[in-house]
């Protein structure tokens, strides 16, 4: 676009990670809905407060694994796969929209032996979250929402396009075709202090380069994605009294920043005052993992 400013790439670089991406194993939970892969991270005394950190599309657990290091001095932290992608595996006929996604977070808590969490839910795991405080709200202590889908705001053109394509994907994907043009659009916009490390595209790309089993899942995932539950969940964040706070990238270019005001605006829970992440774009944790893990801590801190 003739009018979007130039990156200021060499005044604003790019933060290091707190922990490495790509070398945390992910574990395996075996529940009801599907085998659920998940990473997990903390002191080794094992007392720490339990952190539930959830993705969305089309990525991964790997996501959070920047800011683990920093995080995980704190917490006990959870991170899955949500169900159909990374490496959870959905069983025959599993809800994989937000209801069903939102159960496999309960049932992992479960099967970790957890009661109650704090969380943090980041793009389309917005929706799955709205769902999880409107159908297991009594197991969230607090939460923060950054740069999530709510209300109407989505499906961005992207993907509103791969939900169209459904299974017509396949022979594209075979021929590495839609690989390829991810990386021309969306992700070198996802990102504003430099593009998105080889480690993640691996992971996030695995299912559309392997093919088979693993594909059919991530489009059952894709395709089983609705607004219907964002708008669902509105009055159950308008009633929201729990802590909560929102947490947004300054500089994303899929869901603008005014989205966050209006969020921080219909919680009570809130503080009606979202915090911006400066110079960061969608995909932030790639970017900022020391700033934005800062935040979260300080808001937990006083939550």
């Amino acid at each position: 676009m003739l009018t979007y400013p130039k990156k200021p790439t060499r005044r604003f670089r790019a933060e290091a990670d707190t922990t490495t991406p790509g070398t945390l194993e992910r574990q395996f939970a075996d529940l009801d809905m599907g085998r659920v892969a998940y990473l997990r991270y903390g002191p080794a005394d094992g007392k720490a407060p339990p952190l539930l950190l959830v993705h969305g599309i089309p990525t991964s657990c790997r996501l959070w694994e920047p800011l683990l290091g920093a995080l995980g001095e704190q917490f006990d932290c959870i991170v899955p796969d949500l169900l159909g992608l990374g490496e959870s595996t959905p069983s025959a006929g599993a809800d994989l929209s937000s209801p069903g996604q939102a159960d496999m977070l309960a049932a992992l808590l479960d099967e970790l032996g957890i009661d109650t969490c704090r969380a943090v839910f980041h793009d389309q795991g917005g929706a799955h979250g709205g769902q999880m405080l409107k159908r297991h709200g009594e197991r969230i202590d607090a939460v923060v929402l950054t740069d999530v889908v709510c209300f109407d705001n989505w499906p961005v053109p992207i993907i509103d396009g791969l939900m169209a394509m459904g299974r017509a994907i396949k022979p594209l994907a075979a021929a590495r075709i839609p690989q390829v043009l991810m990386r021309l659009f969306p992700w070198p916009q996802t990102t504003f202090r430099r593009r998105i490390p080889e480690v993640f595209l691996r992971d996030w790309h695995a299912a559309l380069n392997e093919g088979g089993e693993r594909l059919d899942h991530w489009i059952a995932y894709t395709t089983a994605q609705t607004n219907h539950w964002t708008q669902d969940a509105v009055a159950t964040l308008k009633a929201w009294d729990k802590p909560a706070h929102v947490i947004w990238a300054a500089e994303d270019r899929f869901l603008l920043a005014s989205w966050a005001v209006e969020l921080a605006q219909a919680i009570p829970g809130a503080d009606n005052n979202p915090e911006m992440l400066p110079f960061a774009g969608h995909f932030w944790q790639t970017e900022v993992p020391q700033t934005g893990a800062a935040a979260i801590l300080r808001f937990f801190d006083r939550a």
